[in-house]
C-alpha cells in the first residue's frame, strides 16, 4: 500500500489559464462533459483537478485523455465492474458530440499516468462518517459506534501481483488467486467507511490496525471481535481518546477485583483497567431449536452508568454492521469478482475507487433518509442506490438528468434527497429484523458432501435472550446456562 507523504509541487505551465481553458475545450470537444452521473455532486471536477495538482499528476501537456478525465473513468470501472475498458468508456461519453475513438491500451496508460496519489487523496477528501439524524444503532449515549474488521479482496492471477500479493492455503489446494487484506473503520449506523488500509495477506489485521488509529477520537466507541484484543493494541486504542468493546476469550486471564451491581466486574489488563461483562447469548430461531453461547466483553468504559452489562452486550451486536459493509463492497459491488487490475499499481488504485464509490452511495443513503423523519438508514437499500447511480452514468452529467420535483408533500425531499436518493426512498426496505443462518459454503467447490453438523438452512427470523454471568461463578466454571 502506498505511504503518506507531502505531494510533489506541480510544475506551472508558462500560460496556465490559457493552456488549462483549450485543453479542456479540446477534451470535451472529443468526449463530453466530464462526469459520474448523479454522483457528480460529491465527486465534483473541481475536487478531482485539485487532488491531481496536490499530487503532482495533472498532465503538463494538452491530452485528449486528460487527468481528471482518467479519474473519473477509474471510479466508472468501480461502478461497473462487469464491463470491459471500452464499455465502461462508451457510457462516459455517450453524450459526447461524436462517438469516442480510443483503445484499451490507450486507457491502460492514462491509468497508469495518474497512479494511486490522486484516488488516495480523493479518499481521505471523503472518507468520514456520513450525517445521520438517527441514534439507535448509530449511538451509545454521546459516543458514535463504530467497528473495527478485515476482509480479503482476491486480485488478478498475474507475475507482477503475486510479487507483492500471495496466495493462501487451503483444504482443496488453496486459493486459485493471490489475495489482498482489507481492513476498515467503519460507521455503523450508516456504513459509512472511516478509514480503511490495504495490503497483502502475508501481514495480519493487528499489523494494520495502527493505521487506523489518526481516525479514532473521543466521540467514539470502538468494536471489534477476539482477533483484536491485543492488550497492546486496546492501549493504542485508548489513548486516541476512543473508549473500546471487543470481544475476548473465555480462558482470557481477568482476575475479579470489584464486582458491580450490573453483574460486571473489574479487572486490569496489561496493566490498563477495564471492565469484565460475560453473558450466555440465547438465539431462539422460530421453528428451530434454541442455542446459547457464552460471550465475554472488555470494555474501557469502567462506569455501569454509561452503560450496563445488558445494553452492552445488546450494542456489540451493532458490530456487524461491518460485515454488511464488506458485503455490499465484494458482493453487491463487485458481484464475487476478482479486480480487473494486472499489476500492483492498479490494484491499489482499483481499490481505492472501490473504496470511494462505497463511501459515496452510503452518504447519499444517509442524506436521503435524513430527509425524511423517522427513517433508519437500515432501511436504504444499497443495490437501488447502486442500480440508480449506474443509470445516471448512461443518462450523461447532473444538468441533463434534472430531479422531478413533483407537486405534493413529498417535493421537498425529492429536492434534499436528489435523484438517487429518490429512488431509495420510493423503494425502502422493509423494517429490519433479527435473523439467524447457518454460516456455511452453500456452493462448496468440493464434490463431497458437507458435515452434517451444520446444514445448509435458509436464513429464519429468530429473537435473543441475554443472561449476565455472575461473576462469582467464574470462580466455580459454571459458565453456561
Amino acid at each position: 500500500m502506498p505511504s503518506f507523504h507531502q505531494p510533489a509541487p506541480a510544475r506551472q505551465s508558462p500560460h496556465p489559464a490559457t493552456s488549462k481553458t483549450v485543453q479542456h475545450t479540446t477534451a470535451a470537444k472529443a468526449f463530453g462533459t466530464l462526469h459520474l452521473g448523479a454522483l457528480t455532486e460529491h465527486i465534483p471536477v473541481e475536487m478531482v483537478r485539485e487532488a491531481l495538482t496536490e499530487t503532482g499528476t495533472h498532465e503538463q501537456r494538452t491530452r485528449r485523455l486528460s487527468s481528471a478525465r482518467t479519474v473519473y473513468f477509474v471510479l466508472a470501472l468501480a461502478l461497473f465492474p462487469a464491463l470491459g475498458y471500452l464499455n465502461v468508456f462508451a457510457k462516459l461519453t455517450a453524450h459526447a458530440p461524436l462517438p469516442a475513438k480510443i483503445s484499451a491500451a490507450a486507457l491502460t496508460g492514462a491509468r497508469r499516468r495518474i497512479g494511486v496519489k490522486p484516488l488516495q487523496l480523493l479518499f481521505d477528501l471523503l472518507r468520514g462518517p456520513a450525517p445521520t439524524v438517527q441514534r439507535e444503532g448509530s449511538f451509545h449515549g454521546r459516543y458514535r459506534l463504530c467497528a473495527l474488521d478485515g476482509t480479503i479482496l482476491t486480485v488478478a492471477d498475474t507475475v507482477q501481483n503475486r510479487l507483492t500479493y500471495c496466495k493462501q492455503p487451503g483444504l482443496h489446494g488453496g486459493t486459485g488467486y493471490p489475495q489482498a487484506r482489507l481492513l476498515a473503520l467503519v460507521a455503523c449506523g450508516t456504513r459509512s467507511i472511516l478509514d480503511a488500509v490495504f495490503g497483502p495477506t502475508s501481514i495480519g489485521e493487528t499489523t494494520y490496525t495502527p493505521r487506523l488509529l489518526r481516525s479514532m477520537g473521543k466521540d467514539m466507541l470502538v468494536m471489534a471481535d477476539r482477533n483484536f484484543a491485543s492488550a497492546a493494541l486496546l492501549h493504542q486504542i485508548r489513548q486516541t481518546g476512543a473508549q473500546f468493546l471487543v470481544r475476548v476469550k473465555l480462558g482470557r486471564n481477568l482476575p475479579v477485583h470489584r464486582v458491580l451491581p450490573d453483574g460486571s466486574y473489574l479487572s486490569v489488563l496489561a496493566g490498563m483497567p477495564v471492565r469484565v461483562l460475560t453473558a450466555n447469548i440465547t438465539l431462539h430461531p422460530a421453528g428451530g431449536q434454541a442455542r446459547t453461547e457464552t460471550y465475554r466483553l472488555v470494555t474501557s468504559m469502567l462506569d455501569p452508568a454509561e452503560g450496563t452489562a445488558a445494553t452492552l452486550m445488546g450494542v456489540y451486536h451493532q458490530r456487524w454492521e461491518v460485515e454488511t459493509a464488506f458485503r455490499e463492497l465484494k458482493s453487491t459491488l463487485l458481484g464475487g469478482r476478482v479486480l480487473r487490475s494486472k499489476t500492483v499499481l492498479l490494484v491499489e488504485q482499483e481499490i481505492y475507487a472501490l473504496l470511494i464509490v462505497e463511501q459515496v452511495l452510503r452518504t447519499v443513503m444517509s442524506e436521503a433518509t435524513n430527509a425524511v423523519p423517522g427513517v433508519d438508514p437500515d432501511r436504504a437499500s444499497f443495490t437501488v442506490a447502486l442500480e440508480t447511480a449506474r443509470d445516471t452514468v448512461l443518462a450523461g452529467p447532473p444538468s441533463a438528468t434534472p430531479v422531478p420535483l413533483g407537486t405534493g408533500d413529498d417535493s421537498g425531499w425529492r429536492v434534499l434527497a436528489g435523484m438517487i436518493g429518490m429512488q431509495v426512498l420510493q423503494r425502502l426496505l422493509p423494517p429490519r429484523r433479527l435473523r439467524t443462518g447457518s454460516r456455511t459454503v452453500k456452493r462448496a467447490i468440493s464434490k463431497y458432501q458437507a458435515r452434517r453438523s451444520k446444514p445448509h438452512t435458509p436464513t429464519v427470523v429468530a429473537t435473543v435472550s441475554i443472561r449476565i454471568v455472575d461473576p462469582g461463578s467464574l470462580l466455580t466454571g459454571e459458565v453456561a446456562a
